[in-house]
């Protein structure tokens, strides 16, 4: 296999894990990466199946070999405090602090809650008993499950299939998932809720729902939340067990079936289904007059996806085609399905699939002199280290994606390099997207503080979240949710490759920010 395609999947794989990690110290080590609420690709519903649309299923003796779930740096910690809820499993012991009465501000016993003097007797979390009832905010709280939590740290938690995957690049995600966090408690000299750690579980899901549910079991029992990173059918099995055993439970937005009412699941981006019609906007005004056709990924969780993107179609009237799904595990696709669009004079093609089977598919089509203007959803497809495995047969390719690219941070965000060079740290599209999650993670936790004070428990938090609109809105689109939707980001940025750029690598350009509509 050629070095390109393998930093396509790195990175792909990377990528799975931006939208739901929320950083960790310095020192601390995570195997495999911090894992996020991000799947491009799914797996289908039979328990058995083994694709995610983060790594070629042809391709899994790559060596990159993750946390097995043993134990080892990224055990839970001894002073963890408070039971979890999940009804399943093990739950920690609950911590060997016993009867803190301060938040982890300088000063306890006061009545604010508010900044570094947090005050009150909620406890932080390091009371096992639930605190006291003060705890400095306008809302009392009324929860008790304060899993992940102590009076100085907090620890977050997520799951992703990464065995067998080719090596994660060492250097965005490790050096510098924690750059947010870092210069809010370092640079910044602040705290989150009273506390100055923040610590990231991870573990492997193997691309299995029930290994997933079993991942997901101990890590609810020793993290406040946790995040799913890759693969709809391992998503949508965490997301039901969080909605049994009580835990929130966040990821990007993918399939909607099973997880549309789920109380404790909140997407964190536009689900494919969502997505399908302002996709089908974007074709109508960028390529008036073409043909267009769409190849999805043959799993009933795309079918919600299928069924978005034919319904925004018909809307927009566009010169249709057909939708072709492609099977999983098999690649003998893509000279048929090029050599049939290319004879139905297709020129617009919307590509729901893994990104090695995206990059394959091009250059094979390349190879027999068919070229389509390809476009999507999702996020995997606009990151730099795919387009760099793709050049120049994906020159030109439109994608939407949660967060705008890295010619949008140079311009808005100059804190983010500052903190990088600070660091030593890369400063590349996926430290972005991190920088970003992050900063959507500190906007809902600092509402909760102004809401309760910095007693933060799993109960209250979920109830705050589900009444929060205007989360975000500075890197990643605004999020508005309600008891009744949890789905609730409306905008998308829309990324277009560039191949000329970053020495002939490529690089993903901002055509347009925070788009509701086109």
């Amino acid at each position: 296999m050629n070095g390109r395609i393998l930093r396509s999947i790195a990175a792909s794989a990377a990528l799975a894990f931006v939208l739901g990690a929320c950083g960790q110290k310095p020192g601390v080590h995570v195997d495999g990466g911090t894992g996020g609420p991000l799947a491009q690709g799914g797996a289908a519903t039979d328990p058995g199946a083994t694709e995610d649309a983060l790594v070629d299923d042809g391709l899994t003796d790559d060596g990159f070999v993750a946390d097995d779930g043993s134990g080892g740096e990224v055990a839970a910690p001894d002073d963890t405090g408070g039971g979890s809820s999940d009804t399943g499993g093990s739950t920690s012991s609950g911590g060997t602090t016993s009867g803190g009465t301060t938040s982890g501000g300088d000063t306890s016993g006061g009545s604010d809650g508010g900044g570094d003097t947090s005050g009150g007797t909620g406890g932080g979390g390091a009371d096992d008993g639930g605190g006291g009832s003060d705890s400095g905010g306008k809302r009392p709280v009324t929860g008790s499950d304060r899993t992940g939590l102590t009076a100085d740290k907090m620890v977050f938690a997520s799951h992703a299939p990464v065995t067998g995957a080719a090596p994660l690049p060492t250097t965005s995600f490790e050096k510098s998932g924690d750059l947010y966090w870092r210069n809010i408690t370092e640079v910044q000299k602040k705290t989150v809720l009273g506390r100055n750690k923040i610590e990231l579980l991870f573990r492997d899901d193997k691309y299995d729902p029930n290994s997933a549910r079993q991942v997901c079991r101990e890590l609810a029992s020793k993290a406040f939340t946790v995040a799913g990173g890759g693969g709809t059918d391992q998503i949508q099995a965490c997301g039901q067990f969080a909605k049994v055993a009580e835990f929130p439970y966040f990821s990007a937005g993918v399939t909607e079936a099973g997880l549309r009412d789920n109380p404790w699941y909140f997407a964190a981006s536009m689900s494919y289904n969502q997505q399908g019609p302002l996709l089908a906007q974007m074709v109508k005004k960028n390529f008036p007059g073409k043909k267009v056709a769409a190849i999805i990924t043959d799993t009933p969780n795309f079918d919600d996806a299928r069924d978005g993107w034919e319904a925004g179609v018909q809307a927009q009237g566009l010169d249709y085609y057909k939708t072709l799904r492609h099977p999983k595990g098999d690649t003998s696709w893509y000279n048929a399905y090029a050599a049939d669009l290319a004879e139905a004079g297709v020129e617009v093609l919307y590509i729901l699939s893994s990104p090695v089977d995206y990059i394959r598919f091009a250059q094979q089509a390349t190879q027999s002199s068919i070229k389509f203007q390809y476009v999507g959803v999702g996020v995997s497809m606009g990151l730099n280290a795919v387009l760099a495995s793709g050049c120049d047969d994906v020159d030109g390719g439109m994608f939407f994606s949660p967060f705008p690219g890295i010619d949008f941070a140079r311009k808005n965000v100059p804190e983010f390099f500052e903190t990088a060079k600070r660091f030593n740290a890369p400063a590349d599209d996926i430290a972005f997207a991190l920088w970003g999650t992050a900063a959507v993670q500190h906007d809902l936790l600092q509402r909760y503080e102004k809401t309760y004070g910095p007693d933060l428990t799993r109960e209250d938090f979920r109830d705050l979240v589900e009444t929060q609109t205007g989360v975000g809105g500075e890197i990643f689109p605004t999020a508005n949710y309600s008891p009744e939707n949890h789905f609730g980001s409306t905008a998308v940025h829309l990324l277009k490759a560039d191949c000329s750029k970053n020495g002939g690598n490529g690089e993903y350009v901002t055509v347009a920010s925070f788009a509701k509509s086109f």
